[in-house]
């Protein structure tokens, strides 16, 4: 924890993780704590005196997506050492694996979670996202094991409800994909009529990513900005990671005029030529990018074309004192500063997980860490982390309770910095006008 002096409640948090005497039923407010936890017992024992606990994280960190791979790796490989700086969990000390599932494709995915749940007999898996997501859940389910992620998917919301005694183990620690197109469709048809996009005229382009992840954001703004009464004038598709020229699709974007374009190509190198080959001859539209501005890459690619565009994630690193103490710490740690999404997110799902093994008492009960993990409200570096349908709710429109919903927050790149403009009480800073709006 970054602070001048070790607390009270900061030494209660590492006695809880570490299993140690004096914690009883106690709340746990810090850090990154925010939920009734205690472990069943308050009799204390020693770091790893009960044993340890295999923990392997599967991430693509030698593939396309290696940049974000990366930030995943770093959040969890960060939990798990603090863990275990703080003594353990319970008594157990954590042994960590890493695999490398590179460009995450079926067969990649498969092979890393076999090799997970039958060579290395993780008691608890943890990733981020995968580019093929969806092998992966049958083959944890049928080892009985406990999986956390930041998947992002609506089809994991329904593969749950489908049959939820199959998956009981497996937890989606963030909102899904479906809140993006709403929420900024609400978020700027709200600065239109507030008189902040120097425009009152009600009309859009898409250009949706036509992956099922891209393709459902996209649908999502479409069907949410027609009834607020806006009118769609062009709606193109690209390949996720395989745009060679954004010169073709933008032409329609720019003949149109629109007041807003909404794209969901998450790639971030995507992202940053199409910001550059917006540059180079802008209309008076406002542009949306999904997800791949937050990843750090982007920045360096797209460098001052990147001034005005506003982008948005479900799975925010907040700028607020939580997340800022974990900048901190993950500079201090890996010699950079953190992305804006799976760096938190990924040390999020740890720590929700050490939560539900400290009310449960025993990690390798894996049903009862699961069903404890059903009731954690984990205050972390993303929001206020609750489970329905074993997937993490989003605010403020799934939930206008902020104490149990992490923020949608939507972003604005003002001379290079990243400003939170909404929502409150989590911004940064406010919405500005791009100069070719004005």
């Amino acid at each position: 924890m970054a602070g001048d002096s070790i607390s009270q409640r900061e030494i209660t948090r590492r006695q809880l993780l570490a299993g140690g005497a004096g914690v009883v039923g106690g709340l746990i407010i810090g850090g990154v704590a925010g939920s009734a936890l205690a472990p069943k017992s308050s009799t204390g024992t020693a770091s790893g005196s009960r044993g340890s606990v295999k923990v392997v994280g599967i991430f693509p960190t030698g593939g396309s997506i290696a940049s974000d791979g990366k930030e995943m790796a770093n959040g969890v490989k960060m939990a798990v050492d603090e863990i275990n700086g703080r003594g353990g969990l319970v008594g157990y000390h954590l042994d960590y694996v890493e695999i490398d599932d590179k460009d995450s494709s079926t067969d990649q995915i498969t092979t890393a979670f076999n090799r997970a749940v039958s060579v290395e007999k993780a008691d608890v898996i943890f990733s981020g996202y995968h580019l093929a997501s969806g092998p992966e859940f049958d083959i944890v389910a049928n080892a009985g094991a406990l999986y956390y992620n930041v998947n992002t998917q609506i089809a994991w919301v329904q593969r749950y409800k489908g049959n939820p005694s199959k998956y009981w183990g497996i937890f989606q620690c963030d909102p899904t994909e479906s809140w993006y197109g709403q929420g900024f469709a609400y978020w700027v048809d709200g600065a239109l009529n507030a008189g902040l996009l120097n425009s009152r005229v009600k009309t859009c382009s898409i250009i949706s990513g036509k992956s099922a992840y891209g393709t459902v954001i996209a649908t999502g703004f479409e069907t949410q900005i027609k009834q607020l009464g806006w009118s769609v004038l062009t709606n193109d598709g690209v390949s996720e990671g395989a745009v060679p020229d954004w010169g073709p699709v933008l032409s329609k974007v720019k003949q149109a005029r629109p007041t807003v374009l909404f794209t969901s190509d998450f790639s971030p190198a995507d992202d940053a030529a199409m910001a550059k080959a917006w540059a180079a001859s802008p209309t008076k539209t406002l542009v949306y990018q999904q997800y791949g501005p937050s990843v750090p890459e982007y920045l360096n690619l797209a460098g001052p074309a990147a001034n005005g565009i506003v982008w948005a994630t479900v799975l925010g690193l907040l700028p607020d004192k939580i997340g800022n103490d974990f900048r901190s710490r993950y500079q201090t740690k890996f010699g950079a500063q953190p992305g804006w999404a799976n760096a938190g997110g990924c040390y999020d799902e740890v720590n929700v997980w050490a939560a539900a093994v400290a009310m449960s008492g025993d990690p390798k009960n894996y049903k009862a860490v699961a069903k404890a993990t059903e009731s954690v409200i984990w205050r972390g570096t993303t929001g206020s982390i609750s489970f329905v349908d074993h997937t993490g709710v989003q605010f403020p429109a799934q939930t206008a309770d902020a104490s149990i919903g992490q923020p949608h927050i939507i972003v604005q790149i003002q001379d290079g910095v990243q400003k939170v403009v909404s929502p409150t009480p989590f911004t940064s800073g406010t919405f500005v006008l791009p100069t070719w709006m004005r």
